[in-house]
């Protein structure tokens, strides 16, 4: 059964051009259209949907309004935003993914229309694919539920999977290191989970932190601003040419990949604008590689979380040729999208596999 979805947008011409791309995915039927947030919360109360896409602003009621009221009032309902690159608009676009929001899009500007409609439809298809499997699973859940034989294969099976965790912790307890530097990566749901594992860290971190989450140009600035507000830490955007410091956490800039390098001693990031690598820039597996390169035999930490494809993998890998890596990666239940933690994982690179509120815990105790 395929999606139904509320397209909210105050010009007619991008409603038409997201119900095209929502179409165009196979996965999703646009049931209803709204040209503000009062209207769509009209639809929302009379009619059941299972994703809504929300133009941030719009008369009336604007994205942000709508985006609380729809997670208070719905909180199954999956939302994802329309951005654009103006500044009022990339700062309520991060808010909004702090606020819930599974993931933003951005409106086409110029260019081939079809062009612009079938990027779209690639990047929705991922996330509508995303939603079609935690409704199945909530399903799944649901129906066991009614039934106490299921649900006593459920309470084993729970029983057996922290067993398992439990095993995989005492095998990986040995292999935990004492970090020279810190690797992050993250894509669709990191915005909060950067936020979750930041704000629950209360001392200044000790060693460098380096952040590659993907983001557009000018969205990574008002991240790092964010997240340096609500944690205290020293977080910021990267600076071109900027030596790698210890207690500082730097954010990848967005459209910008960023790799260490080394000049007259010392290790300096950089800034680089070379093709797009799995699709994204930043990236990475891009930053890792570098990484690896000019941390030969160095104690690695490095933890994967929640975004879609598997940038970082091939990072990991090389990582793991040339330095000592412990890598974490965020698990299943706790990721908005399970497809960067699961590459690692599948590939046998992931040392442990932890829940998002368990991150920030094992980093302190690993700098200890």
């Amino acid at each position: 059964m395929k999606l139904k979805a509320l397209v909210v947008d105050d010009t007619i011409i991008y409603r038409k051009i997201l119900t095209q791309a929502v179409e165009d995915t196979g996965l999703c039927v646009v049931d209803k259209t709204a040209p503000n947030g009062m209207i769509a919360l009209e639809w929302l109360h009379q009619k059941p949907f299972d994703v809504v896409l929300l133009d941030v602003f719009m008369p009336i009621m604007d994205g942000i309004e709508a985006l609380k009221r729809i997670k208070k009032e719905f909180p199954s309902i999956a939302v994802i935003m329309i951005s654009s690159d103006g500044k009022d608009s990339v700062q309520n676009t991060v808010k909004a993914l702090e606020l819930g929001a599974m993931e933003f899009i951005m409106k086409p500007t110029s260019g081939d229309k079809t062009k612009n409609i079938q990027s779209i439809t690639r990047t929705l298809k991922i996330l509508f694919a995303q939603i079609h499997m935690h409704k199945y699973e909530k399903g799944t859940i649901d129906k066991r539920k009614t039934s106490i034989l299921d649900a006593d294969k459920k309470i084993n099976e729970d029983i057996r999977k922290a067993k398992k965790r439990e095993l995989n912790a005492s095998h990986s307890l040995n292999k935990r290191i004492k970090p020279d530097i810190i690797l992050i990566a993250s894509s669709t749901g990191g915005p909060v989970a950067l936020e979750n594992i930041f704000k629950a860290i209360k001392e200044p971190m000790t060693k460098p932190v380096l952040v590659v989450q993907h983001m557009p140009k000018h969205f990574t600035k008002v991240l790092a601003n964010s997240l340096q507000s609500k944690s205290g830490l020293n977080i910021s955007e990267v600076k071109n040419e900027q030596e790698v410091s210890s207690k500082e956490v730097i954010i990848a800039a967005g459209g910008s990949h960023m790799i260490v390098a080394s000049e007259k001693g010392k290790k300096i990031l950089k800034l680089l604008e070379t093709p797009l690598v799995n699709g994204v820039r930043p990236s990475a597996d891009v930053l890792f590689k570098s990484v690896a390169k000019e941390f030969h035999g160095y104690k690695i930490l490095v933890i994967i979380l929640t975004g879609m494809g598997n940038d970082g993998m091939r990072g990991v890998q090389e990582l793991r040729k040339r330095c000592e890596v412990y890598c974490i990666s965020q698990s299943e239940e706790s990721s908005v999208v399970y497809g960067m933690p699961r590459s690692v994982e599948e590939a046998g690179l992931s040392d442990e596999v932890l829940h998002l509120r368990d991150i920030p815990e094992r980093i302190v105790s690993m700098l200890k």
